[in-house]
């Protein structure tokens, strides 16, 4: 017997996905844009309930690799089952209305258009596929910054062996004290040039926890575009992965491009799962690399890499969207920055503590970077995990140890870790 995919989501009870949260958000009725009432801790442990992490550790690693919220766990497993009783008959019935119904539901998160969502397997696998296809000549540029991840300095280099285009590395600050919106934009925009084709940046810096004004840049380049040519326009491409699932902003209101996440980390999504949106008029930039599986006509599935994969995996994200949509975008943009102001307010306080994530909400998310005198990143790191505390080092030079507080911690875990950080000092 086929299952059908309104037949198989159906016997989930997420034919109404809206209320696959009931009974988590016990006083925080939805409104109907998605932001629910206010939440006190009762209800914010009943979110961390709906994940089956060990009781045994504070969690604050999850930016390298999420665990998955209980809706996200069990649609995986019900289409894994469906998989290995009748895989061909089920993929080739489910596949293509089910990455759909994944780009509505990102789309719905993003405040963006289905059309221009392309599904992929990770950030990294991204950004490969927008600077691989990217049209760029040779006596063209691409701009980056140190602060960027590998993958966008690798894809890059790939790119510009490929296009003859030259790659720039420039840095923009040596430490938080200084650092401003408007500086950090000037300094970017002034090493912009007549021949800058691409600008790669990182929207939430993994190395130091700084939120670039991705804003601020995206005016400062439409004044630059505004008489170039379209070949000749400067296309802002931004690494989004520590900010998606943590910041309450349409994507479409960055400015940018193109936005590259992995959906593995924030957003709680199935492993192997991410996203590439792409500005509407900015996508004839981009041409596709690997091709699609899909039938449509659109850039996102046009941009969808095809091939067979943990489809799963991927079919279940859509949950993990709808997750946070229950939720509420500005609640759990609220949530994460109060713990992280708690964390930072209560290290800025210790002597033997270094921040090098900036205390400005407007420059800061998730992520708080740190140094502990005398000792390395990976020694404050196992030393915490003597306390069942998870950290983790930012893969940079300078290295630096890390916690992401996020949805999954608790205010009562505040305080032992910062006790835990006061006794590296004694």
């Amino acid at each position: 017997m086929t299952l059908s995919r309104r037949d198989f989501l159906l016997s989930l009870g997420l034919g109404a996905t809206a209320g696959t949260l009931q009974g988590v958000v016990a006083c925080g009725k939805s409104t109907a844009n998605g932001q629910g009432a206010g939440k006190g801790s009762d209800e914010w442990e009943s979110i961390r309930a709906r994940f089956a992490l060990s009781p045994d550790y504070i969690h604050l690693a999850g930016l390298l690799i999420a665990s998955n919220p209980d809706p996200v766990r069990k649609t995986i497993e019900e289409h894994r089952k469906a998989l290995n009783e009748n895989p061909a008959v089920y993929v080739l019935d489910n596949n293509v209305e089910l990455q759909r119904e994944v780009r509505r539901a990102a789309a719905k998160y993003m405040g963006v258009e289905s059309d221009d969502i392309a599904l992929t397997d990770s950030t990294t696998m991204g950004l490969a596929l927008v600077y691989n296809g990217v049209k760029i000549r040779g006596d063209q540029e691409m701009l980056t910054t140190d602060h960027d991840y590998y993958s966008t300095h690798e894809s890059l280099r790939y790119k510009a062996a490929r296009s003859g285009a030259s790659v720039r590395e420039i840095p923009l600050y040596e430490g938080i004290e200084p650092v401003s919106e408007s500086r950090i934009v000037k300094r970017l925009i002034s090493e912009v040039r007549p021949n800058t084709r691409v600008i790669a940046l990182t929207w939430v810096h993994s190395s130091t926890g700084l939120k670039f004004p991705i804003r601020g840049v995206a005016d400062a380049l439409a004044e630059i575009n505004r008489n170039r040519n379209d070949d000749d326009r400067a296309l802002l491409f931004v690494d989004g992965v520590h900010g998606l699932g943590v910041e309450d902003i349409d994507i479409s209101a960055l400015g940018c491009d193109f936005f590259i996440a992995g959906t593995h980390k924030w957003m709680f999504g199935p492993r192997g799962t991410g996203i590439v949106w792409g500005a509407p008029q900015s996508q004839a930039a981009v041409s596709p690399t690997i091709p699609t599986f899909s039938h449509g006509e659109g850039w996102g599935e046009t941009m969808s890499p095809g091939g067979y994969k943990p489809f799963e995996h991927l079919w279940a994200l859509a949950q993990a969207f709808e997750f946070h949509q229950e939720i509420g975008r500005a609640h759990v943009t609220n949530r994460i920055h109060s713990l992280n102001r708690k964390f930072k307010e209560g290290m800025a306080e210790m002597s033997h503590v270094k921040l090098h994530t900036p205390m400005e909400e407007n420059l800061s998310a998730g992520t708080i970077c740190f140094e502990v005198d005398g000792m390395s990143p990976e020694q404050v790191v196992d030393r915490l995990m003597e306390r069942n505390i998870v950290a983790s080092t930012t893969p940079y030079s300078p290295s630096y140890a890390r916690i992401a507080p996020g949805l999954i911690n608790s205010m009562s875990e505040v305080e032992p870790v910062l006790q835990a950080l006061q006794k590296l000092g004694s």
